[in-house]
């Protein structure tokens, strides 16, 4: 198998052969902007930043779309220096193949000036020594070799005529404020080799779906939602999805992928992240490690063959010989009913029950609460036991009544013993409320918090910092659907993820 040159245009033309003609935009228009076609109906991928557009509508700008999208993609930035061959150049004045072979595509594809460093090599005979070379490179300038001009890689400007205490950056801002290098700031440096995904910051893009962008609102959507106990609503919403009222079809507000089809074992994020791995609300919240992981893990189970596993019926006879069975026989009730949620268990998730409050939880919530009258009277319990029967939770207490009372021991308290701790507990709080308290350490620990918390959602731990303001302002819930910084309202170039320690 050989491989596709994505840098040349005719190859990325060839893609297009299924390509409607009345589409909303041209098949050249794309590949001029660096795309090709995926195959998934009007879907087109960029080669130099991999993101993917779809849902094009009549009277799209391919380009403007393409900038929005993906602001800092090599080929919005310096289409001319971003190792893209157009077709005009593809082949020599005898109609011979320029690039044959990856090695030779290398050698004749112009430096990446994207890169600092290339950029510095520019500049060896700079004549100006009012300014630095170095200066003028980490601002985003190569040298043109005539004078003192110099060109911003990422949009183009010359400037020319240094004076002394000259700063690059502010001048750069001065003429050209909209540069998207100047927009970043000057404090984030490009690492030679390393693309922006390596280094952590995510380029910004709108939702499709802003008007689902908030937990709240993708919540509403599913008010009859049919399969609550095969996937909860909760941890579809946290996912970023809402409900479409067909069946179990959801939607990214996001990315705008759609899922469907559920099965109680299915993970919200994974799916997610399985199917949309370039979704920037995934990228954001869960970040690129656990997106990376689900691919691997995607991979591997597509290479390696099904394991055979053993009959549920087998499995559950031998689960009846573990922990939460023997104690859920010891409470009174029947081994049937024991081993038929065992064996429900087993078939819907292929996992056993961990402990005896999920098995009672299984019986009581799953089997109807006819069975919960089936209960015998059990044998005396040992003291271990009885820890294990305070352990379970009040729903599953409140089914067998009789048990608990019987197994717990209750120790009754007098009035004067009730009276007792009022007492205390009121001599605590007025000593809390007097002026010598600690009522200013509470108050210091309450504005700790608070700064802490999304200035959104008011909800969620702060998680994210808006470039190129630098502020520290939203979860990782809110900041896909913010455009301007809360805190500075500056507007938002790019995200990177952080970690309160």
């Amino acid at each position: 198998m050989t491989e596709q040159h994505m840098e040349l245009e005719s190859v990325r033309l060839a893609t297009f052969g299924e390509w409607p003609l009345n589409a909303p935009v041209s098949a050249e228009d794309l590949v001029t902007n660096g795309f090709f076609a995926t195959g998934n109906w009007l879907e087109a991928e960029c080669h130099f930043c991999h993101v993917r557009i779809d849902h094009w509508e009549y009277g799209d700008q391919v380009a403007e779309r393409h900038r929005r999208s993906s602001p800092i993609c090599s080929m919005v930035l310096a289409p001319n220096h971003c190792g893209n061959i157009p077709r005009s150049q593809e082949n020599d004045q005898e109609g011979n193949s320029v690039v044959d072979s990856p090695h030779q595509a290398t050698t004749c594809a112009c430096p990446d000036l994207l890169l600092e460093a290339n950029r510095l090599e520019t500049f060896k005979d700079w004549p100006n020594p009012n300014i630095t070379p170095q200066a003028l490179a980490k601002a985003g300038f190569y040298y043109l070799n005539r004078l003192d001009h110099v060109k911003c890689v990422f949009c183009n400007g010359v400037i020319a005529k240094w004076e002394k205490n000259d700063n690059a950056f502010d001048e750069h801002r001065r003429f050209f404020p909209q540069c998207p290098r100047v927009q970043m700031g000057p404090l984030i440096e490009f690492a030679a080799g390393k693309n922006l995904d390596e280094l952590g910051i995510q380029p910004t893009s709108l939702p499709q779906r802003p008007k689902y962008a908030c937990v709240e609102a993708r919540m509403r959507t599913f008010a009859d939602w049919p399969i609550p106990n095969i996937q909860p609503a909760s941890d579809l919403a946290q996912a970023g999805l809402y409900y479409q009222k067909i069946g179990d079809q959801v939607r990214c507000f996001h990315c705008n992928i759609g899922l469907r089809s559920w099965q109680k074992e299915d993970e919200p994020w994974h799916e997610h992240a399985k199917w949309s791995p370039k979704c920037q609300f995934v990228l954001l919240a869960k970040g690129p490690a656990y997106v990376n992981e689900v691919l691997e893990a995607t991979a591997a189970n597509a290479r390696s063959p099904p394991a055979t596993a053993p009959a549920p019926s087998l499995q559950a006879d031998a689960l009846m010989d573990e922990a939460p069975a023997k104690e859920a026989l010891a409470l009174g009730i029947d081994g049937g009913v024991v081993r038929n949620a065992i064996q429900r268990k087993l078939s819907t998730s292929g996992c056993a029950f961990s402990t005896l409050d999920e098995l009672l939880h299984a019986i009581f919530d799953e089997a109807g609460a006819e069975v919960a009258l089936e209960v015998r009277e059990p044998p005396q319990p040992s003291a271990p036991f009885m820890e294990t029967c305070q352990a379970t939770t009040s729903k599953a207490a409140a089914a067998v009544p009789v048990l608990v009372a019987d197994s717990i021991p209750v120790k009754p308290q007098g009035v004067a013993e009730v009276s007792r701790l009022t007492e205390q507990l009121q001599k605590v709080s007025v000593a809390s409320a007097t002026p010598n308290g600690n009522l200013s350490l509470e108050e210091e620990n309450r504005q700790l918090k608070d700064a802490r918390l999304c200035k959104v959602c008011l909800d969620e731990e702060v998680g994210v910092v808006f470039l190129p303001c630098g502020h520290l302002a939203t979860c990782n819930q809110c900041a896909p659907s913010v455009v301007n910084c809360p805190m500075c309202r500056a507007d938002i170039k790019g995200f990177v993820r952080t970690f309160l320690s």
